[in-house]
């Protein structure tokens, strides 16, 4: 998924904050995070599922910037002295 796709929902779920909208994007086949607008604001509350963390996000690309890094799977990186090394996002 695409950083600008994730922002264009995010801000979509912002814009209906009268209404409750959540959206779940997964980590594989599993349901990672779950997001939603508070009420009458716009502030993103992101649900990290497998623990119940929440973190509140006052930013749309930081929010997105967040969900892209967790619900992608690890990038090999180039093999520093025989080693590889993975990123996070």
């Amino acid at each position: 998924m695409k950083l600008e796709s994730i922002e264009t929902l995010l801000t979509t779920v912002c814009e209906y904050n009268t209404v409750r909208i959540t959206q779940v994007f997964t980590r594989g086949p599993i349901d990672w995070i779950s997001v939603r607008c508070i009420p009458s604001t716009s502030t993103l509350e992101l649900t990290y599922l497998q623990e119940q963390k929440i973190e509140l996000h006052d930013s749309v690309k930081e929010a997105a910037e967040t969900i892209l890094r967790q619900i992608q799977p690890a990038i090999p990186n180039k093999t520093i002295e025989g080693k590889s090394q993975a990123l996070p996002f």
